[in-house]
């Protein structure tokens, strides 16, 4: 009875859980397709498209910059969030694969979270999950609904009750390699704060200089913003630190799986000579 109790309270916060996250891809979604609408100007522009009207000109140009400024000021508030999230996970992880390894068993299943029954159950093909609709088996009947929550309590329920006898040490030494990983990933986030942070710096600069083409009109704290350089070379410089910021994060987009799978064949290694 103990355990179902605990299964039913997994599998709730597991549902409102996924529910925030549904929310927040969208969210996130909808700003990233303002900024890959944007780029539709922004490669026009490489190409002196917007130097003519075919698609607006320099203004239209603008309108697209600052629409993909105002999304990416979104996208930096969750990338400083996922980030810190990142490396709390991992330290979690760390400490929570420190308990594992002192016990044969985990039998305080009262205070176990939805994240650490996830990293317990991770390995395994047993069906587990709370997550029971992952497969795409959602219907909206809900009866049918409610049949497969009660499936999914009953499973989790039989699944603490393995863990209350016995916990596969693999899984502690499992839960160090994904924290190295986690870890990677948390730095990483923070490596695209930063190309993404110059990158916001740098456009924002080509949008001041449109909308303040009189030099000795701007205030003073807009100089300080252009570095007190002439509009046309803050404008220049702006262009070409967003455009090389925004070539470069794609790089590291496409080598940190590289870098992840490195993480995660060296902790083999040592596991094996160990």
């Amino acid at each position: 009875e103990k355990n179902e109790v605990v299964a039913r309270r997994i599998v709730t916060e597991s549902l409102l859980q996924e529910s925030d996250a549904a929310i927040r891809h969208f969210f996130v979604g909808v700003n990233v397709f303002a900024i890959g609408i944007s780029f539709v100007w922004l490669s026009a522009n490489s190409y002196h498209i917007t130097s003519t009207d075919w698609i607006g000109g320099v203004a239209a140009l603008i309108h697209a910059l600052t629409v993909a400024e105002i999304a990416l000021l979104v996208l930096l508030y969750y990338m400083v969030k996922d980030a810190r999230d990142a490396m709390r996970k991992s330290n979690d992880m760390k400490k929570f694969a420190a308990n594992l390894s002192k016990s044969k068993g985990f039998a305080e299943v009262d205070g176990l979270t939805v994240e650490e029954f996830g990293w317990l159950s991770a390995d395994e093909d047993d069906d587990a999950s709370p997550l029971f609709w992952t497969n795409g088996d959602v219907s909206s009947d809900v009866a049918a609904d409610g049949k497969m929550l009660t499936k999914a309590e009953e499973a989790v329920a039989t699944k603490l009750a393995k863990l209350a006898k016995s916990v596969d040490p693999q899984v502690a030494e499992s839960l160090l390699v994904k924290a190295d990983v986690c870890r990677f990933e948390g730095l990483r986030e923070y490596v695209y704060l930063v190309l993404n942070f110059f990158a916001f710096y740098g456009y924002a600069a080509c949008i001041l200089v449109y909308y303040f083409q009189n030099e000795e009109a701007q205030p003073s704290f807009m100089r300080t913003v252009l570095l007190h350089l002439p509009n046309a070379d803050a404008d220049w410089l702006g262009n070409a630190v967003g455009d090389f910021m925004w070539t470069v994060e794609p790089i590291v987009i496409l080598g940190s799986p590289l870098v992840a799978q490195s993480i995660t064949k060296d902790a083999r290694k040592k596991e094996k000579v160990a």
